[in-house]
């Protein structure tokens, strides 16, 4: 009898181990990355280039169109976007396409990494709000700051203004100086381990912009690209830096803005290596967001 009730155990117990592998966890969302074509449409890809989709209306050449998009930045789990039309920031639901306004102005909005706040300018401020708009607050003032990006653990804002690098506490405080030089510096994120500052900079000269890298704290500067880029962006595993670079119509890398007729998207190793193109040619792609893959 003993026997047959350890046989019964035994099946009991395989029953419950088919139900749990009836059940696994979900499977991470995919890693996506947002871009606007410089006309006022934003666009999703997935980050090995496939699924290419666009995600917000049409537009005229137009900015008064109220539908025309500015600055978009995707959620950290990648399943929303937030950015500024004409009457303020707002945020979409990438699924359903359902959207809402956030706050009544303002632009260039980047989520901390965990997703529960976003930083923005707004008029000669740079404000953080919590990601369902509210308990709105200034951080800094500075009529010049461009392109705020979050430290890994969301403590501090890194921004640009007139050509150097600034960080300020989210809590608000006294900005201080990361990267000040001859040259012009933009576009600073910081990688998800919290090691390494990347940002865009003339330093290569050639009327041009390059990315480059440097310790958090300072150190050596180093080069990652030797053609016209901006606005990196750093997967949330710190594995690939995603870029806008500058390209003539047939696809050949330009060093000089001038001779640029298009951007497309590409992404490298944080080393600078393995650079590859996202977007196809028939499409115009700048300003990428990375989120997903959690």
């Amino acid at each position: 009898m003993r026997f047959f009730r350890s046989i019964a155990v035994l099946l009991a117990a395989s029953g419950l181990l088919v139900g749990c592998a009836e059940d696994p966890p979900p499977s991470p969302s995919p890693l996506v990355v947002s871009f606007d074509d410089g006309w006022g449409q934003v666009f999703v890809v997935n980050s090995d280039g496939t699924g290419l989709r666009q995600v917000t209306p049409t537009v005229a050449d137009d900015m008064s169109d109220g539908n025309y998009v500015n600055d978009a930045v995707v959620s950290p789990d990648g399943t929303q976007l937030v950015y500024s039309v004409r009457d303020g920031l707002v945020v979409q639901d990438l699924e359903s396409g359902e959207r809402r306004t956030l706050h009544g102005s303002g632009g260039q909005p980047e989520f901390s990494p965990d997703g529960s706040a976003i930083a923005f300018k707004d008029g000669e401020s740079v404000r953080v709000m919590n990601s369902d708009g509210s308990d709105v607050r200034e951080v800094t003032k500075d009529e010049a700051a461009y392109a705020t990006s979050f430290s890994p653990d969301g403590s501090k804002i890194l921004f640009d203004v007139s050509g150097y690098i600034l960080e300020v506490p989210t809590a608000g405080g006294e900005p201080k100086v990361v990267l000040r030089d001859q040259f012009w510096n933009a576009d600073p994120v910081m990688s998800p381990d919290g090691s390494t500052l990347v940002f865009a900079s003339n330093r290569g000269g050639n009327n041009g912009s390059e990315i480059y890298s440097m310790p958090v704290g300072g150190g050596e500067i180093t080069q990652l690209t030797t053609t016209y880029a901006v606005h990196p962006e750093f997967t949330p595993d710190g594995s690939r830096i995603f870029y806008s670079r500058a390209t003539t119509q047939s696809g050949e890398l330009v060093t000089d803005i001038s001779l640029s007729t298009r951007a497309e998207l590409a992404s490298m190793k944080p080393d600078g290596s393995d650079q590859r193109r996202l977007t196809p040619r028939s499409i115009t792609g700048q300003h990428p967001s990375v989120g997903g893959g959690q």
